[in-house]
């Protein structure tokens, strides 16, 4: 049976693991921490401020969870620039945009940073990527009229393009954007180091 979330506020205002786990009988143990953290890497993988929100979510208190993760850290167990890099591979095979992927990093816990070190929304290769999924699922032919633009337009910006992508995207499969939808996509040029974006798959 799934336990309840708690009525209050996430500890520290954020909560990377959900639902508490079975009771922490050494709350202050690094020992047990570990132990615990590893079972976690076992399912999947996690940057390391996450990985210590799920251990202090758990019970466990916090010098605990960061000594636990500081010892897999040295192991090499836990690495956040591995991390970034399986994510961002992963993501972008799914279809995101640079947008959402930052996004998704930086609620993992993942250093600004590094975020701006992964995912670099100027690449060309955003738009090649905006590209080859807009053909996927629309086909090869431009939008036929304005509702079709703006379907289209609306996937890929949810997808997590930025506005200039989706624009050149679209043009570049012979679609001439209404005016003002172009103007509009140009001033969403959303930088990843602030961006918010759309929840989910």
């Amino acid at each position: 049976m799934r336990t309840p979330r708690g009525k209050g506020p996430p500890r520290g205002g954020r909560r990377f693991g959900g639902a508490r786990g079975r009771a922490v009988e050494e709350p202050g143990s690094v020992s047990a921490a570990r132990s615990r953290a590893v079972g976690l890497l076992a399912r999947r993988d996690y940057p390391s401020r996450a990985l210590k929100g799920r251990l202090e979510d758990a019970g466990f208190e916090a010098p605990a969870a960061a000594a636990a993760v500081t010892e897999l850290e040295d192991e090499r167990l836990v690495n956040d620039a591995r991390y970034v890099e399986s994510a961002v591979a992963s993501r972008t095979a799914r279809g995101q945009g640079p947008v959402r992927i930052a996004l998704e990093l930086r609620r993992m816990g993942v250093s600004p940073e590094l975020v701006a070190q992964a995912v670099d929304a100027r690449s060309p290769e955003w738009v090649e990527r905006a590209q080859a999924l807009r053909r996927r699922r629309f086909g090869p032919g431009a939008a036929a009229d304005r509702a079709e633009q703006n379907r289209q337009t609306r996937f890929l910006l949810y997808r997590g393009f930025t506005g200039p992508q989706v624009r050149t995207a679209l043009a570049r499969a012979g679609t001439a954007l209404d005016d003002d939808l172009a103007v509009a996509l140009d001033e969403d040029a959303t930088d990843t180091d602030g961006a918010e974006g759309p929840d989910g798959d």
